[in-house]
């Protein structure tokens, strides 16, 4: 699956000659994906996409391009293809205390004390307007930073502090992904807390234009060794174009670079033409620097990749294309197989539970046959629930198993196979049960048939037994709804209120309660409220609710630098200063002054 933060695909379509009667070709561009025997399928290593739908059999000159691209991204979903991530040097640590958190990210040790959180990165395209044509800025992997910060870093070697040099830098984005860098240039007009990098490299990190991004100067150990992994066969057709050992080619594109970051893709020149290449391995640690080192003597090659791109000619895709066209239709194949054996297994459950509900209803049903049009004087209507009614003239008396069994019959429940049915009165609103009787008070009204729903799981659903025959009704059936009288309910709070009132008037409980059974009735008036009852001597006035006053922001903020200076024991101003920077967020300002002072 692809990573979270990875934001879209780039896809290239190339239309053959005879388009739409030949299938169109799709190629995934980026991201790069991780090649393995174990997991070769739907994308060969040149980035062709394969899939039912682009191979000749199966593809169809009516298909719309929307769905050559719904079913290509369906495919990706299907074969759990992996990207490779730009995610840089970062170990996870269990958070518990704030202590551990400033080590999440500390694998390299601060160099001059520079560490800035929260820098706007900018291209050089886009500080064009303001700074000029800064192009050359995009031929290499390196910062340019503002001029001001120049003084700030080497005014150590005025103060006498050590100054390490190169400059190099550590650049993370808010996901946590991280490239390294050297300096491009102090640049004069950069305002504070900006910082320029190629565009390739915001690329890489996934970051956008005007995106945060914390610089923190590092201390990085020269290159022994790197091994790379290249992203198409292109490069290799473009090595043997230009006759030069591939080695050779590689120790001079990489010598132009900076620093080097495992799990990045830096691009590499090959006679004048850029193809890029993923750093899966460097020596002596992840993130190295190569400037000041002979990279012809330090420098390892292997490329570590299944199925070898060389060998990947146009037998060798059509070959690759079959297969995996294969392995994705036997996938949906058995996927479908196992759903309609899961559907027919429900079905059958269905079916085995209507038969069950049919038989229990006609055996428990009293009362003339219902076939007889003349059974009764009580004439019902059943509204069923797709919209239909069915009626029926039944005897006083009788049970109301006789309605379920006229329900159970209709066309909707020999086709629907319902899992369970009720019937409900729509007033007084009450739902009936099988033991209930039919009253005349039934005549000539219409009762609404409501289906029980099947169980939410389709296992359960499947492997559901029939209830035993002549069995009680299910007893989710009796508490879909509860028995409500209406009538009843509003006598008790209408006797409830009359109580009150008489109470209210200071008299007694079995007073009041006479009174309401006598049929009195006390009528609202100033008079007849009995007064409240005043407070015993010497007692306690009531306790009004205690009012909490909300702390302003300035209180708030106060608060904070209490808290930091308690657990770092820095100065009120240094912590106030921390929290600043860091958004007064108290754990991101702990952590920058337990690095200060680490």
């Amino acid at each position: 699956m692809f990573d979270e933060s990875l934001k879209k695909l780039t896809l290239s379509v190339r239309f053959p000659v005879e388009y739409p009667l030949s299938p169109p070709e799709v190629w995934l561009r980026k991201p790069r994906l991780q090649h393995a025997r174990e997991n070769a399928g739907t994308v060969t290593f040149g980035g062709r996409v394969c899939s039912p739908i682009l191979a000749s059999q199966g593809w169809n000159p009516a298909t719309a391009m929307v769905d050559v691209i719904a079913e290509v991204r369906q495919a990706l979903v299907e074969a759990q293809i992996v990207a490779y991530s730009t995610v840089a040097i970062k170990k996870e640590y269990p958070k518990p205390a704030i202590q551990l958190e400033r080590l999440s990210s500390e694998l390299f040790r601060t160099a001059n004390d520079f560490c800035k959180e929260g820098m706007t990165v900018l291209s050089a395209a886009a500080a064009a307007p303001f700074l000029g044509d800064l192009s050359r800025l995009e031929a290499t992997d390196k910062i340019g930073l503002p001029f001001s910060y120049a003084n700030e870093i080497y005014e150590r070697a005025e103060q006498g502090l050590e100054l390490h040099l190169p400059l190099t830098f550590e650049v993370t984005s808010r996901l946590g992904r991280k490239t390294h860098c050297a300096i491009f240039e102090f640049i004069n007009g950069l305002p504070d807390m900006h910082v320029l990098l190629p565009k390739w490299v915001l690329e890489d990190m996934g970051v956008e234009e005007r995106d945060l991004v914390r610089v923190r100067g590092v201390m990085l150990d020269l290159i022994t060794g790197v091994r790379i992994q290249p992203h198409s066969v292109d490069f290799y057709h473009a090595v043997r174009s230009s006759g030069r050992e591939v080695t050779e080619l590689l120790t001079e594109s990489l010598a132009r670079f900076s620093c080097l970051t495992e799990d990045t893709a830096v691009p590499i020149d090959v006679g004048g033409s850029f193809f890029h290449v993923q750093v899966t391995k460097l020596f002596p640690r992840a993130a190295v620097r190569i400037i000041d080192s002979d990279v012809q003597h330090h420098f390892e090659f292997k490329v570590d990749f299944e199925p070898a791109p060389d060998l990947e000619d146009e037998a060798a895709k059509k070959e690759f294309q079959d297969r995996a066209v294969a392995a994705l239709k036997l996938r949906r194949e058995k996927s479908k197989q196992k759903e309609q054996d899961l559907e027919q297994r429900r079905a059958a459950a269905r079916q085995r539970r209507y038969e069950q509900l049919l038989s229990s209803a006609r055996s428990n049903a009293t009362g003339p046959a219902l076939d007889v049009p003349s059974g009764g004087n009580v004439d019902i209507a059943l509204r069923m629930p797709d919209g239909t009614q069915v009626k029926g003239q039944f005897p006083e008396g009788g049970s109301i198993a006789q309605l379920m069994v006229l329900a159970l019959e209709t066309d909707w429940a020999k086709k629907a196979h319902p899992w369970g049915i009720y019937l409900r009165m729509a007033y007084p609103k009450k739902v009936l049960k099988e033991g209930d009787l039919i009253t005349r008070d039934f005549h000539r009204s219409t009762l609404s048939v409501q289906e029980e729903q099947p169980p939410d799981e389709d296992e359960r659903l499947a492997e559901e037994e029939p209830l035993a025959r002549g069995s009680a009704e299910p007893e989710a059936l009796s508490s879909v709804l509860p028995e409500l009288n209406e009538e009843e309910v509003m006598a008790r709070t209408q006797r409830a209120f009359e109580i009150q009132r008489f109470l209210r008037a200071g008299f007694s409980l079995q007073e009041a309660e006479a009174k309401y059974a006598a049929g009195e009735v006390l009528l609202p008036s100033e008079e007849s409220r009995r007064p409240e009852p005043a407070p015993p001597a010497g007692a306690a006035p009531a306790r009004e609710p205690r009012l909490e006053r909300t702390l302003s922001e300035e209180e708030q903020r106060q608060g904070k630098v209490e808290m930091v200076v308690n657990f770092t024991g820095v100065d009120r101003d240094v912590a106030s200063v921390a929290l600043e920077d860091h958004d007064w967020v108290v754990e991101r300002a702990v952590n920058s002054l337990l690095d200060d002072l680490a």
